[in-house]
């Protein structure tokens, strides 16, 4: 039975550059990354990929590992081209780590909705 490794800092990656894929070539290194993720033992350092994510106009690509810092750099040449464009170049780090915290929010809601309900009325012949 294989053991699954999560790689959330590697699907954090692949997420924010979804965002700012616009060409073929884009997509094409996307696919890339994406085996890449598959057929990797080890997932990206967290924190290096925050910092990647919360600034990525001053990130050193030397930082990352050899076999994935030629998609950090061409991450970096999608933000920079995107940003020509006028496009958002955002990435809110802190939305990401804090996926817990609204699986949280929206189940407490769900229960204060369902709290909320009351048993209908039975009507009385």
């Amino acid at each position: 039975m294989a053991i699954k490794i999560k790689r959330t800092s590697f699907q954090r990656l692949l997420n924010a550059m979804k965002k700012v894929t616009s060409e073929v070539n884009d997509h094409e290194i996307l696919r890339r990354l994406e085996t890449l993720m598959v057929t990797s033992k080890e997932d990206l350092n967290q924190a290096t990929v925050r910092s990647l994510l919360e600034n990525p106009l001053d990130f050193d690509p030397k930082s990352v590992p050899e076999p994935y810092a030629q998609y950090v750099r061409h991450f970096v040449y999608m933000v920079k081209r995107n940003k020509k464009m006028g496009l958002d170049v955002n990435f809110d780090a802190s939305s990401i780590d804090s996926k817990k915290e609204k699986k949280k929010l929206v189940a407490s809601s769900k229960k204060s909705i369902s709290a909320k309900k009351t048993a209908p009325a039975r009507k009385r012949a």
